[in-house]
């Protein structure tokens, strides 16, 4: 059996594709890797170091994946207080948590109501 090596994207399902794709380019600088479309579903791949997230568009059903849920996505950010201090700025509220090992962390969401997690250390390492 073959063992996973990386992580190849994450998922989600947003109202307003190009609303989201400015978000996260303008939050974290994450490009546009990609696009498709499947009839009226519209898709961006942004790159996100390593690996993608998916922005999914479908028109039946903005916003909502069609089945199961997700608790948040987590991305490593190199100027923490930089992140937090343009995240304020936007007027977007952040839930700031101190770690035990004394690293930081935020969580906050994206246009469509999902859970983001920035942490001032990865936590892959």
């Amino acid at each position: 059996m073959r063992k996973m090596t990386k992580m190849d994207h994450i998922g989600l399902y947003v109202s307003d594709l190009e609303r989201s794709v400015k978000f996260y380019g303008d939050l974290f600088g994450f490009p546009v890797h990609r696009r498709l479309e499947m009839g009226e579903t519209k898709i961006a791949f942004l790159g996100i170091g390593g690996g993608l997230l998916e922005l999914v568009y479908k028109p039946e059903s903005p916003g909502r994946p069609a089945e199961g849920r997700w608790t948040h996505v987590a991305y490593h950010v190199e100027d923490y207080d930089g992140v937090v201090s343009k995240l304020e700025g936007k007027g977007i509220p952040l839930d700031k948590r101190a770690l035990g090992d004394g690293s930081r962390i935020a969580f906050f969401k994206d246009p469509d109501g999902h859970d983001v997690e920035i942490s001032e250390s990865p936590f892959n390492q």
